[in-house]
């Protein structure tokens, strides 16, 4: 079974792949760096290539290492899915967010797995730690809500909301740049949100934990654009 960490690492891999230098291909860096950079095991770490290379993302070339493969690196690769370039992108891919995220909430307290309730407890309160970086802030984010997808015991939940992590962080950027909201007060508030979700999948209410994250996804909406009649 793959671990939080090896998700972790999939998400910001997969991000990295997005970087201008990354996109037309290359090499990785060799496994022992690469997974001191991502303060993880190598271990863990070749779980997350596991995926990667499983996705198309990237492949291995034996004797020489493992590489990023271009055409799949290419946003244009596939259509629709580009990365968000302007104000309607940013708010169209925060909106899907909330189609996937409501459901994928709704069915993690419809299951309520002890295993995936524990994994929950410990991402609200690992955001609830003051993070020192936006890096780790997202991480601990992201890591709250990969776990609430990895609950639905659903893989197209889960894949879906992993693809979308390079997207949703971009947002978040862009997001940020727009309202200059300081990062300890972002931060507050959505651990606050993240711990009301978190009591109705406990709850196992499937109607408020849907609500719970419509809230919770519509208020980082609205941090970035203001209040509007949605």
């Amino acid at each position: 079974m793959k671990s939080p960490l090896a998700d972790q690492a999939v998400t910001r891999i997969r991000a990295m792949l997005h970087v201008p230098g990354h996109t037309q291909g290359g090499r990785l860096p060799p496994e022992e760096a690469l997974a001191a950079e991502l303060g993880i095991s190598r271990p863990v770490l070749r779980q997350a290539l596991a995926q990667l290379k499983a996705e198309g993302l990237l492949e291995s070339r034996r004797g020489s290492g493992t590489y990023i493969r271009p055409a799949a690196a290419k946003p244009e690769a596939l259509p629709g899915y580009g990365m968000p370039e302007t104000l309607a992108d940013l708010e169209d891919c925060l909106r899907f967010r909330m189609v996937i995220e409501e459901l994928a909430a709704a069915e993690a307290a419809r299951r309520r797995a002890p295993a995936a309730l524990r994994e929950l407890a410990q991402a609200v309160e690992a955001m609830e730690r003051a993070p020192v970086t936006e890096a780790q802030n997202f991480e601990a984010d992201m890591a709250f809500h990969l776990a609430i997808a990895r609950a639905t015991e659903n893989r197209y939940i889960f894949m879906t909301l992993s693809f979308l992590m390079p997207h949703i962080r971009i947002c978040l950027q862009m997001g940020r740049q727009l309202r200059a909201v300081p990062l300890n007060l972002a931060s507050r508030r959505v651990a606050g949100e993240h711990r009301a979700i978190l009591a109705s999948i406990e709850s196992g209410n499937a109607e408020d934990a849907a609500q719970r994250m419509h809230d919770h996804l519509l208020a980082g909406i609205e941090r970035v654009f203001g209040k509007r009649g949605w």
